[in-house]
């Protein structure tokens, strides 16, 4: 137990300082953030109960080298969402890249190989959970 008796008033009054923010700041929190719903604190559980699979998944991506140049990487990443969305219930369709020649580039031979484009349809309202 602590004896304010032998301590000198400027750490009684520090103390007393410190402990009345730590019942301020709660209560503070408390009127400042509205409560979550049940289906707002059931997403954040599920949420939370997915960390190690959805880091799993970004280590994964983020390990193919899917630059801007790297036609094989970016089909790599796409393919990987494309499973990803499709058990979410997407359906799945891509949009043909096309071959850019760069003209504005006078006296090189830089052109882009643009890769396909990954396209994910839902049908349904817009406002139903997946």
């Amino acid at each position: 137990m602590l004896c304010f008796q032998k301590l000198p008033r400027l750490q009684i009054l520090v103390f007393t300082f410190f402990l009345s923010l730590s019942f301020a700041t709660e209560d503070s929190a408390k009127n400042i953030e509205p409560s979550l719903s049940v289906d707002e604190l059931a997403l954040t559980s599920w949420l939370d109960s997915q960390e190690e699979n959805m880091l799993t998944l970004l280590q994964r991506i983020t390990n193919i080298n899917s630059g801007t140049l790297n036609k094989k990487g970016v089909r790599e990443v796409s393919n990987i969402f494309s499973q990803e969305l499709r058990s979410l219930g997407f359906m799945m369709s891509r949009l043909p890249g096309n071959f850019i020649e760069m003209p504005s580039c006078p006296g090189s031979n830089y052109n882009i190989d643009v890769t396909d484009h990954l396209l994910a349809q839902k049908e349904g309202a817009g406002n139903d959970y997946f």
